[in-house]
């Protein structure tokens, strides 16, 4: 109700600020997308993301990197998108630069690295014939408020805010029962399973996203524990999934440190989590968060299975 009331609040403001100017508005972001048709991984790139009131056309125009690169672009009318969610998750701040960066000033770069920032998401799903396309969007801080209001206004009701979603807190790693586990996981580049629903389980569904595409696979493990046991494991730009009996459970991210919250979980239902990733003063850590199936789909999609076994 709080959240409908404050939909209604934003898109009401927003019509009154936006009809005193252009009709089209442009503000600057990255698409967050494929490297390529043949690799799975992410990239960011940036580009102006447009709206234009007079055609009622949503645009985004990229900047190439060099002279031989084809730069992104899309034209999706208002009316043919179907769904728009906005969402809010926790980073290391300068995503990979860091880590450029502390091998050559290792102060700086954990400088860098111990900042967190948040991410303001902006996906929307659209037809294009008889197919339905995704596009992910990352949006600045300084921006954030004035493209939800500006898409608000554009798409009204298909817009739904996630702006807060489920985060974990520290716990003490020692007290997990499970701690002592070893694990091998494995980067699976070939298969690609998807979890399934399940009348009789719950579907825990959880992707480590990485910080950039020459760190898939690489570096430490990222184990989320339920209760008493070890469920799945990840490397960055990995996922996993695992089906659990209904009932409450402490969802911990595991690391160098251990992040995560109580919930309770019920049968025939998933559940979407990232095990989001900050260099620490010596090795990885980790916190948990719960987000929309939307946005964790759509990294899934741009990461590799995690094949880990027990040792």
């Amino acid at each position: 109700m709080k959240r409908a009331v404050f939909q209604i609040a934003l898109l009401l403001l927003a019509s009154l600020c936006l009809a005193a100017t252009d009709t089209t508005t442009s503000y600057h972001v990255k698409i967050h997308r494929h490297c390529s048709e043949t690799q799975r991984e992410f990239t960011d790139r940036s580009g102006a993301l447009s709206f234009d009131d007079a055609s009622r056309t949503i645009r985004f125009q990229g900047i190439p990197e060099d002279k031989s690169e084809v730069p992104d672009k899309f034209d999706v009318s208002y009316d043919s998108i179907s769904k728009v969610v906005f969402e809010v998750t926790n980073r290391m701040r300068g995503g990979a630069l860091p880590l450029f960066i502390a091998p050559i000033s290792p102060a700086a770069g954990l400088s860098l690295a111990q900042e967190h920032v948040d991410d303001y998401w902006f996906y929307f799903e659209y037809k294009n014939g008889d197919q339905t396309q995704r596009i992910l969007l990352k949006v600045p801080n300084r921006s954030a408020n004035k493209v939800v209001a500006k898409a608000l206004s554009a798409f009204g009701p298909r817009v739904t805010l996630n702006d807060i979603p489920q985060q974990g807190k520290e716990i003490e790693k020692k007290k997990l029962p499970d701690i002592k586990s070893k694990e091998i996981a494995e980067v699976d580049r070939q298969s690609h399973p998807l979890p399934e629903v399940k009348p009789d389980k719950a579907t825990v569904v959880v992707v480590c996203p990485s910080l950039g595409a020459s760190y898939v696979g690489h570096g430490s493990q990222f184990k989320l524990h339920a209760n008493d046991q070890v469920i799945a494991v990840n490397r960055q730009g990995t996922y996993s999934f695992a089906y659990l009996d209904p009932g409450k459970y402490q969802f911990v991210s595991q690391s160098e440190n251990a992040n995560g919250f109580e919930m309770q979980v019920e049968a025939g239902k998933s559940y979407y989590f990232l095990q989001n990733t900050f260099m620490g003063a010596v090795k990885w850590e980790t916190s948990l968060s719960r987000n929309s199936p939307e946005l964790v789909n759509y990294l899934l999609d741009g990461s590799y299975y995690s094949d880990w076994k027990r040792q």
